[in-house]
Order: structure tokens, then sequence, then C-alpha cells
């Protein structure tokens, strides 16, 4: 969801006030709720509308020390993680009578919170997967290696790959093809850079220069922890860091990526063997148990190129370190506590400013979310949210999408053709409020009380092998691509659906005890937001069955294009009284 910052300012300024809770209390914060008295009414609006909405709000509310930013937005997570717990702590009790999916979920948090087993289980759980990386002779060996490692990592979430996949050297999934949005297909995606994007490892100012220096002394660390020398450990971290520049300069700019068309690049698998030649592309499918496929989106074929040169010149020495390291990074929430506080030490003090990790239930609530969506969801909605709620969340959504269906009538700048395909686009857009109305089946994946590790991995594979199994079949438009309880929202082009998780859809965004003006003020701003989604730079770009597909005349696009410079040329200049 790429929610714009006026929204979450206009949110803030109108909720009563609930201290947070401190972050070792289990307990359910208060929950905030509409109230224009929040206002501070000692101030001129027309002299500064920010400090006049948000002013009492910001001083009321400190970001606490285990959060990075602070809002609505992140109070109501910690609610909902705290509600997410409550549901844990009783399904982790074997005692109790358990669903399979109450079971699943149930033992997954009690794997996570028995600290003293993991703290003494030590790297021994990760040592095969080490090996496995210690043992690589030549790159030659890398399509099984890579395969092996990316099915037990937790996959990217496909809401926020904006810059990059985040995984081993490239990301697979499947998705909606650009030209026929009704099939799956498979994609190759840019991945491998172990710091958010391409500019952390490219830009030339001071503070990159000293994060990247952060980042080499940290990746040396993590090194050490698992058994190199120092002397070892620092150079094998000169050697990642290299490496992952090298895939930062291949990689496409994320303002490029912004445009749909610049990633439509279907390859059959003779094209993609012949863009990257040094890496056995059958031999990689088969162990990942690809399907047969007659082509691949390759999102980004110069990142492959980048790819291409690294695995043709670069030492094994240096793949040992890179893959190594990696693995480390992405398993350290699941390893001892040298691990999570080093991993913590740069990704969450450095790059994000949070001063303390959050407390170890928070986290275990968040993994077992993470890992088994659908029952953690399943257990979070029969506690915290009424069937009702769905309803008048679907009556809110239908009204507003009349409005818009109103002043899409009423554009004196639109011609008649394109309006009514506008029309025809909205009309078919599918609402998806709160949850799936088909829960995932977990019955065919173990997890244990006593592997916290192995259970992460395998809950990893099984979404894996569900995501790559999807290649080469219809696309299922109610599938979710967001937890229950998550607090956010998104609308997806390709498959022409807005959805509104449970999470969001409680106090101070949702109420449906209170009148209808204040849900449409709070709510109705996120509607309103996911829903024009489909008609912005990227969304109107597909059109109502979610291909890629212009549908607009030709005056009517330089029409909207030149509104579209407008606004962004009016936040786009300096403001010199801002400083």
């Amino acid at each position: 969801m790429r929610l714009c910052t006026l929204l979450i300012i206009l949110l803030s300024a109108l909720m009563t006030f609930a201290q947070p809770s401190p972050s070792n209390d289990t307990t359910m914060p208060d929950l905030e709720h509409f109230s224009p008295d929040q206002v501070d009414k000692s101030l001129d609006p027309c002299n500064d509308f920010y400090q006049y909405a948000c002013s009492k709000w910001i001083k009321a509310n400190p970001i606490p020390p285990d959060q990075a930013g602070w809002g609505t937005f992140n109070k109501l997570a910690i609610w909902n993680i705290a509600a997410i717990h409550n549901t844990l702590q009783q399904v982790a009790q074997p005692s109790s009578p358990r669903s399979t999916a109450d079971q699943k979920a149930g033992d997954h948090y009690a794997a996570c919170m028995d600290e003293a087993a993991i703290n003494k289980a030590g790297l021994t759980p990760l040592k095969q997967d080490l090996d496995r990386i210690t043992v690589l002779k030549e790159n030659s060996q890398l399509p099984e290696l890579v395969a092996h490692l990316q099915q037990i990592v937790r996959p990217a979430n496909l809401n926020f790959i904006e810059a990059q996949y985040q995984g081993f050297l490239f990301g697979i999934y499947n998705g909606p093809d650009f030209d026929d949005a009704s099939m799956n297909i498979g994609v190759l995606d840019q991945s491998g850079m172990n710091m958010p994007s391409r500019e952390f490892y490219l830009n030339d100012d001071e503070k990159s220069k000293q994060i990247r220096e952060k980042y080499r002394t940290h990746v040396a660390a993590m090194l050490v922890l698992s058994g190199e020398s120092r002397q070892q450990a620092e150079v094998d971290a000169a050697a990642v860091l290299s490496m992952e520049t090298a895939l930062a300069k291949a990689a496409m700019d994320i303002v490029v990526r912004r445009d749909p068309k610049n990633l439509n690049h279907k390859l059959t698998a003779k094209q993609l063997q012949a863009l990257t030649p040094s890496f056995n592309w059958p031999r990689y499918f088969a162990a990942m148990h690809t399907p047969v496929a007659p082509q691949y989106l390759v999102t980004a074929p110069d990142f492959f190129r980048g790819v291409e040169k690294l695995v043709a010149s670069e030492p094994v020495d240096h793949w040992r370190a890179y893959l190594r390291y990696t693995l480390l990074h992405l398993s350290a929430s699941s390893l001892s506590q040298p691990f999570v506080e080093e991993s913590f030490n740069f990704y969450g003090r450095t790059l994000s400013g949070a001063k303390e990790i959050q407390p170890r239930w928070r986290r275990c609530s968040i993994f077992a979310d993470t890992d088994l969506g659908d029952a953690v969801g399943q257990a979070y909605v029969a506690r915290y949210f009424p069937p009702a709620g769905k309803e008048k969340m679907l009556q809110l959504v239908k009204s507003l999408k009349g409005a818009l269906g109103r002043e899409i009538d009423a554009a004196d700048w639109m011609s008649a053709e394109t309006k009514k395909k506008a029309q025809i686009k909205l009309a078919a857009q599918v609402d998806k409020i709160a949850y799936p109305n088909h829960w995932q089946d977990y019955s065919t994946l173990e997890i244990k009380r006593d592997n916290y590790l192995g259970n992460v991995q395998r809950a990893s594979r099984f979404e894996i092998e569900r995501r790559i199994g999807e290649i080469g079949k219809p696309v299922d438009r109610y599938r979710w691509g967001m937890t229950p309880p998550t607090v956010n929202a998104y609308e997806d082009p390709q498959t022409n659906t807005i959805n509104f998780p449970a999470g969001i859809l409680q106090p101070p965004f949702f109420d449906p005890n209170l009148p209808d003006a204040a849900n449409y003020g709070a709510i109705g701003a996120v509607i309103g937001h996911e829903t024009i989604h489909g008609y912005d730079d990227q969304g109107r770009k597909f059109d109502a069955a979610g291909n890629l597909k212009d549908w607009w005349t030709a005056s009517d696009s330089t029409a909207y294009e030149q509104r579209d410079a407008c606004i962004s040329d009016e936040y786009t200049q300096e403001v010199p009284e801002a400083g």
C-alpha cells in the first residue's frame, strides 16, 4: 500500500490519546477513537494546518524506543500484535482443544518463545545448510545450491518488492502475465542485495559511505559469530560488499521499475540460457521443482547480465562468503541471541533508527503471522472482527465507488470512449474485505514445538512450493497478498482488486458503532486511496481484466499526463521556508 503522508497526518489528528504500553507489557493497549476535540484550537489552521491538526497528538505520542517511527498505523499494529499474542497464547497450550490450524500456529509460537532452547542450540540447526555452502567447489554447482537456499528462507512479501525481491541472488515467484492476467507466469526478478535497494550501494554522499562501512563491519561480525576468524571475516566481508555492489550496478532503478512496461520481458528457456550461459537453468528449475513453461517473465534482463558476469568471473571463495552471509542474515531472527542482536544492531539501529529491539513475544507473534497467516488469521478474526463489520465495510466501499463513478462521468477532460472503459474497469473491480473466503490448508506442513528454525524453513518451503506450483495455472483473483491481522491495504492492478485486511478495520480507522461521517473520514480515505490506484500513473495502464493494455485515447492520455505533471511539479519544487 502506497499510503500518502497527508492521509496519515489527517487521521492522526482526530484520535483520542492512548499512551503506548511499555514494550514488555503483554496486555492489550487501548484503541484510539475518533475525536474532533484533538485539534489544537489555539492555532490558526490557515497559518499552519499541520500544527493545528497534529501538534497535540505528536506531543502526547513520543516515538517508543523500539519503533523507528510512530503514527496511528503503528499504534494499531501494536494493538493487533497484542491481539495475535492473546490468540497464540491460548492455542499454544497443548492441553486445550485445538484445530489443525490452531496446533500449527500455537506450536510455531511456542517454539519461537523457547529462547533458552534456541540459545542452547546456537548455530547447530543451521550447520547442515552452512556445510552445503562450505563444500561448494566451483561456480557450476551454483544452480542447485541457490535453489536449496531459496527454499529455506522466508520468501519475500510480494507487496513490498518495489526496489527488489529480498533473497538469494535473484527472486522467483508466480504472477499474472502482463499480457494475459488470467494466467500465472513464472517471474524471475532482481534480488541479492542485502541492503534495501541499489541506492545504498551506489550513492556517493557521506552518509551512504558511512552506512556501507557499517554494513561491511556488520557482515564481518556475523561471519565471526558463525565461526570464521576475524582476519578471514574481514576479507570475506569486503568480497560480499563488492559482489552486492556489482548486483546493484546491474539492477534496474526503482523509478524505472515503476513503469510496468519496463518489466515486461518474456524469454523462452533457450533465450534465458543465452542471457546467462554460465548458470545452468534446467538444473536450477529441476531443483526448484518448477513446472516446464514456454516463457518466463524476466523483469530486468540487464540485472541477469550482471549475474552472468559474477557467475563467470567471481572466485568460488567469494561466492561461499556471499551465500554464507546471506543465509545468516535471512535466518538471524530464528537463531541464538548473538545473531539476533548483531542483526538488529545494523538493520534496526543503523538503517531504521530504532533504539531497542521489540520484545520477543511481539517478534514471535509477528513471525507466526508471517509464516502461517491464514492459521493465525482464523483465530484473530474469530475473536476480533465480527461478521457485521464486513457487511458495513462493503456498504462503505460500494458508496465510495459510486461516487468515483459519478466523478468519472463528470470529468470534462475525458472523452466518452475513455469514460466508458473506465466505468467498465470500476465495475469489474473485486472488493476483498477482512479475510479470505477460503483458508489455506496447512495440514501437510509439519510444525514442531521444539524446532523453531526447522519450522521456519518448512513453512518457507511450503509457501515457495505453493507459489511455484501455480506457474502456468489460472490466476486466483480471490487469493490474498496480506494476512488478516495486517494494518494495511492494497490495490492490485493485475487482478483488479482492492483489499482491506481485518487488521486495519479497527478503530480509529473503522468503527461500525460510529456515524457514517466518521468512517468516511477515516477508512473512507483509505478506500478512496486504494480505489484510485487503479487510475494512477501505474494503474491506468491496466485494463478491466488486469492486462497491461492502453485503453485511453491519445488525447485523453495527453490530458492525463498534463494533469499528472502539474501535481508532480507542485510537490517537487523547493520550499525555501521548509529549510
